[in-house]
């Protein structure tokens, strides 16, 4: 009696680590997926930027603003207009890393995870100094959930570490 007791908690304690890994995915998917949407909102911003127009996305990188507005200025004081085709490139060279940063992140890399968050966290600095202050509090707000994937992913990470090994599935019977 005793031992179907204890089989029955058994089952429960795999049941509930099977849920507890099931959020835990969840969790770092969606941390992951924040480095798709900032690469996403700043291609729509070098789209507007291209365009012409004064205005862009809160969640966009402040870098790649920064570069625009930079060869603007120069441009208005004499530089060739070929200068803003510099700017798209290096606008979409790190619009291209973010996105990089998104998919590795899903794969469960710890390390770009980590290389990621420094880079948005710097650059929410760079918007604070800057005094756009809606723009960096919408980066903390952002580094809150690519943290807590962050965190989901090193968790996932020391439980296939602790897991016992277990073999590969035979083939199927041909």
């Amino acid at each position: 009696m005793s031992l179907g007791l204890e089989e029955e908690k058994n089952n429960q304690a795999s049941e509930q680590s099977h849920f507890q890994h099931d959020d835990l995915i969840a969790t770092m998917k969606s941390g992951a997926n924040w480095f798709y949407w900032i690469a996403g909102l700043s291609v729509v911003n070098t789209i507007i930027y291209i365009s012409g127009a004064d205005w862009s996305f809160l969640a966009g990188l402040g870098l790649t603003q920064l570069a625009d507005g930079f060869v603007d200025v120069a441009i208005e004081n004499g530089a060739p207009s070929m200068l803003k085709a510099v700017a798209i490139a290096f606008d979409f060279v790190i619009i291209g890393i973010f996105a990089f940063f998104g998919y590795y992140a899903g794969k469960r890399s710890s390390a770009v995870f980590i290389i990621g968050i420094v880079i948005y966290l710097l650059d929410g600095i760079l918007l604070l100094v800057l005094g756009i202050y809606v723009a960096a509090a919408f980066h903390a707000f952002a580094l809150y959930f690519i943290i807590r994937g962050f965190m989901a992913c090193r968790s996932l990470n020391a439980f296939e570490a602790n897991r016992p090994f277990q073999p590969p599935p035979p083939p199927p019977a041909v």
